[in-house]
């Protein structure tokens, strides 16, 4: 006859069993759940508006160093002779990244490892170009890059070569803008002299599909919408002049152009819901002022907003089914500086506000149920997490990494970032995917 303890234990025994075996099967479903591949662009895809939320929330559960293992001497011997990035990592999978080093290379990185090195051509100075704006990845995982020697690099996921296309021999007063990828190509703008703009589609195998030509150079960043049209701000540089937003449809032919009077856009628009929404700064004889700027899909002006503050980046979500639209900038005045971190409904309406004794670097950035933005004051740098309804939560440090390439990028799973500028690495602030969590 068996124990009384034997008999009590052996349910509980069972219990514990069958918990474990859901708990798996659980993970094990989880980690059959393949995304789609998708196309990567920073500010949140082609739109701009710096919306994550389709990746779910941002979580501070832990920072993550991936840097070559002091015991590992392949990876040390990978990484020899190696300086630090000089653009932010391009995301592959949650343990490799495309990173563009200042020494004149293109490298895969995963697990602390260059996986392999693509180098760029020799600039007229004999040294070898490096990236000069922020690069992108196509859905079959092929690189693209835009490097300060005029051309456009793409490289296959092996680290093979694909193409190069040249545009224009670089000048000290050229522009370079960010890589914008679509859904049949890759957006390259640029102003040759600092004066004027030109916006090219190439297409995937390096052909050029169309350009158009700019009396005024383009800001840093455009943007699309799911359909592809494209929305540019174009500038004088020139204060008080009138600055142009400009509206292409995806074959490259002009929708619409609007001249904003006397006002210097500074930023780079986005697009979302339905809006494209803009900041600069309004200089008359009589008055110098920050302003937003929201647009319908067909260039008319649905309101504007004073600010007291200048905008570093905007977004767009969702907060409780209506539009939240998130204004992050800082004003600099006699001591520290101070930020301020607006949240505004459809119409521009204030719903909240935060203010911070720091200056916000670029970009607020937002998912599901929290805002991030980054922040610096003297030396200390942090990632800033606030609710939704303008909740401030906690402020993750980042002081004690190595210097740090400081905007950041968002892989798949919603982790944050940031590649470092004086070695070869990583810095990444979330959680371990679920592949990382089963015991085998």
């Amino acid at each position: 006859m068996p124990s009384l303890s034997n008999s009590r234990t052996a349910p509980r025994a069972l219990a514990v069993a069958m918990l474990f075996a859901s708990l798996f099967a659980g993970l094990f479903a989880a980690c059959q759940q393949v995304r789609p591949p998708d196309a990567f662009t920073f500010y949140g895809g082609a739109s701009r508006a710096g919306n994550y939320e389709n990746g779910g929330s941002f979580t501070n559960t832990m920072v993550i160093s991936d840097f070559p293992k002091k015991n590992d001497s392949l990876a040390l011997n990978s990484a020899k002779g190696q300086i630090g990035a000089n653009m932010p990592p391009v995301p592959i999978s949650f343990i490799a990244s495309y990173l563009t080093l200042l020494d004149g290379n293109a490298v895969r990185f995963a697990n602390g490892r260059m996986e392999w090195k693509a180098p760029f051509d020799a600039t007229v100075s004999g040294k070898r170009a490096i990236a000069a704006a922020l690069p992108c990845r196509d859905k079959e995982d092929n690189f693209y890059v835009l490097a300060n020697d005029g051309a456009l690099y793409a490289i296959a996921k092996d680290g093979k070569r694909r193409w190069k296309q040249a545009f224009f021999t670089p000048v000290p007063l050229t522009l370079f803008c960010d890589l914008l990828p679509l859904a049949d190509g890759i957006l390259v703008g640029f102003s040759a002299d600092g004066i004027r703009g030109t916006l090219i589609k190439c297409t995937f195998d390096g052909a050029i599909a169309w350009r158009q030509d700019f009396a005024t150079a383009p800001v840093r960043a455009f943007a699309a919408d799911e359909a592809g049209n494209i929305t540019l701000a174009l500038t004088a540089n020139t204060p008080g002049a009138t600055d142009s937003l400009v509206s292409l449809a995806p074959n490259g032919g002009r929708r619409w152009a609007k001249g904003i009077s006397s006002t210097r856009l500074l930023r780079m628009p986005i697009m979302e819901a339905g809006q494209i929404l803009i900041s600069g700064i309004r200089e008359t004889k009589t008055a110098r002022e920050d302003v937003l700027l929201a647009f319908d899909a067909s260039g008319n002006q649905r309101w504007e907003k004073v600010l007291t503050f200048t905008p570093q980046g905007i977004a767009m979500g969702t907060h409780e089914g209506s539009p939240l639209l998130v204004v992050a900038g800082y004003r600099m005045g006699m001591g520290e500086p101070l930020s301020l971190v607006l949240g505004l409904d459809a119409n521009g309406k204030e719903r909240w506000r935060l203010s911070y004794d720091l200056a916000v670097m670029g970009a607020p950035m937002i998912s599901q149920q929290n805002i991030v933005f980054v922040g610096t004051k003297g030396e200390a740098i942090g990632a800033y997490f606030m609710s939704k309804s303008g909740v401030f939560q906690q402020v993750v440090s980042m002081s004690d990494a190595p210097p740090l390439c400081l905007i950041p990028a968002v892989d798949a799973e919603n982790n944050i970032l940031f590649s470092a500028s004086d070695e070869l690495g990583i810095v990444k602030i979330g959680k371990l995917p679920v592949q990382r969590l089963l015991p085998y």
